[in-house]
């Protein structure tokens, strides 16, 4: 078929190039500007960039989204400016569950939304529970994720996956696209053989709608273009550059809003495998980092995320040749796109080592929806070939050699992981899972009072190895851990480390994560005073590792973090 004209949204509000004092009544609008490099640049840490595309004289189309908060600021800059010319897309609404999931030709109400959402749990009770994100937004409305597994309690230590969409409230493809993934994954368990392979061997965790208050802003039955849906939040918020970054910008105003809150909490509730949010307005598979371009800073699985994103790009491309073709067939480094701040995956990469990637799934915002069941054609075994990819590369336990006991463990990978790329071990288990491209990798395993062990792993691109691991304890290692404590962990400044009695220790050292060391790297007058601060102050936020040694060859190792 032939690809559908792009739909772009609506405004009711023009405003003019020449109205350079303007006021802003309405939520947001969306303009059109060309940039060179270095303001494109400049200006995507400040506005909501929304959308770019390259000119042969290397200058870029750039849509930005303005809102009340950022108007005037934008008129101080003097760019000339166009609003972008709308049409509103030909949309229907969905009354009921049967209404929605007769035809797929609709969007939901916001109380068919949570209807569905219920009727999910309550036909398929074995294989899917609803967990509530966040209770009630600053609209009232909730914030819901679907858990989908054959097993609910979480007792075989599976992968996980989880799947978010519409951070911003008028990108709502996505969400139609996540409600219909819910259905497909249920209702095809055990008469699809892949569907019922995934259910079985990864967690799966699929939130549709993250800023039900922009989706819904004028109404709970209407979805469509701004201001009938909007991009922010009720505040004003662009969610999706609010959430804190790596230390390069620590007191973000935005970061109370209750929708970042409630999913960082969530995101640090579950140790997720992968991650994806779904968002609109482009075509493309955006992986981190967004705060920087590949050429400034890389990320450690740069060449798994090349592969994994054309994976995608080319599934879709398969049934629609011209679907998901923007920048490098489909993939992009989002720096590379445009430099963004504050983004959900770049949070969720750094802070919390998940592997979370943007999947920017339809040119237009808020499509049609006689076309939305011609995208799901295009895109659901790229979706469903996501999922698949948490079960590949390295995974496993890590328990104590003599009882056995899953132990809480990090699993690193010397001159290959940084930024927070290695991976823990999660609880109750002991697993861990670490999707990586294929390759040889030595796989170092270590634990606070046990020693370290390091394994080679040969890796095969879409292939799973399972590499469970045995670490041991020092020897009389228990009297050495009871008489030390270090305090406050973690820690923002100083770090006090207090010894009772004389432990012969002969060198204390500090590493990060790498195995590097840090500062002087020898702490010899704990020796001597059985209290000393040790100074965080001058570095970066991370994981430490204290290495103590004592005279009759016993090694204490103790993590530190650093915030």
């Amino acid at each position: 078929m032939k690809k559908p004209i792009t739909l772009i949204i609506a405004i009711i509000l023009t405003i003019s190039a020449s109205a350079q004092n303007t006021t802003l009544t309405y939520p947001s609008t969306y303009v059109e500007t060309v940039l060179d490099a270095a303001t494109l640049q400049s200006l995507s840490r400040e506005f909501s960039v929304d959308r770019v595309q390259r000119n042969t004289d290397n200058t870029f189309n750039t849509r930005i989204c303005l809102s009340y908060r950022d108007f005037d600021n934008f008129l101080a800059k003097g760019i000339p400016y166009t609003t972008v010319p709308q049409t509103r897309a030909n949309v229907q609404m969905a009354n009921s569950y049967e209404q929605m999931t007769s035809s797929w030709r609709r969007y939901p109400t916001y109380s068919t939304y949570t209807a569905m959402m219920d009727t999910f749990r309550t036909r398929y009770p074995q294989l899917c529970e609803i967990d509530t994100i966040l209770a009630a937004t600053p609209g009232g409305r909730k914030i819901l994720c679907a858990h989908i597994s054959n097993d609910l309690s979480g007792s075989e230590g599976k992968p996980s996956i989880f799947y978010s969409s519409t951070i911003h409230g008028d990108e709502v493809v996505g969400y139609y696209m996540m409600l219909r993934l819910i259905d497909y994954l249920l209702t095809n368990y055990n008469t699809d053989a892949y569907v019922t392979e995934l259910v079985n061997n990864v967690d799966i965790w699929i939130c549709p709608l993250h800023n039900p208050d922009g989706t819904y802003y004028t109404s709970d039955d209407q979805i469509n273009s701004s201001p009938i849906s909007i991009r922010e939040n009720l505040h004003g918020i662009d969610l999706n550059r609010s959430f804190p970054w790596a230390g390069q910008n620590p007191a973000k105003e935005n970061e109370d809003e209750p929708e970042v809150q409630a999913m960082m909490q969530f995101m640090q509730a579950h140790n997720l495998t992968l991650a994806a949010n779904l968002h609109g307005g482009a075509e493309v598979f955006n992986y981190p980092w967004d705060f920087w371009m590949s050429w400034q800073h890389s990320h450690a699985d740069a060449a798994w995320w090349e592969y994994v994103g054309h994976r995608y790009a080319d599934t879709c491309q398969s049934y629609h040749s011209t679907y998901m073709t923007e920048e490098d067939n489909g993939v992009t480094e989002g720096g590379d796109w445009y430099v963004i701040t504050g983004s959900m995956q770049d949070y969720h990469n750094w802070y919390l080592g998940t592997r979370h990637v943007t999947i920017e799934v339809c040119d237009s915002k808020v499509l049609s929806t006689n076309y939305l069941p011609y995208y799901w054609s295009f895109a659901y075994r790229a979706l469903l070939n996501f999922i698949g990819e948490a079960n590949h590369g390295i995974h496993g336990t890590v328990t104590d050699s003599l009882t056995g006991e899953p132990l809480e463990a990090i699993i690193y990978i010397a001159d290959h992981d940084l930024d927070h790329s290695y991976v823990e071990t999660s609880l109750p288990h002991g697993d861990y899972h670490r999707p990586i491209k294929g390759g040889q990798y030595a796989v170092t395993y270590s634990a606070e009072g046990y020693l370290p062990k390091t394994i080679v792993a040969n890796v095969a691109d879409g292939q799973k190895v399972i590499q469970n691991v045995q670490l041991s304890q020092h020897v009389g290692i228990d009297d050495y851990e009871n008489a030390i404590s270090i305090y406050p962990n973690p820690a923002k400044d100083f770090v006090t480390v207090e010894i009772n009695g004389d432990l012969g220790i002969v060198n204390i050292s500090l590493y990060d994560i790498q195995g590097r060391a840090v500062g002087a790297n020898n702490y010899s007058p704990l020796q001597r005073d059985n209290i000393n601060n040790l100074d965080f102050r001058s570095l970066p936020s991370g994981t430490y590792i204290l290495h103590i040694k004592t005279s009759n060859g016993h090694e204490i190792l103790r993590k530190i973090v650093h915030q």
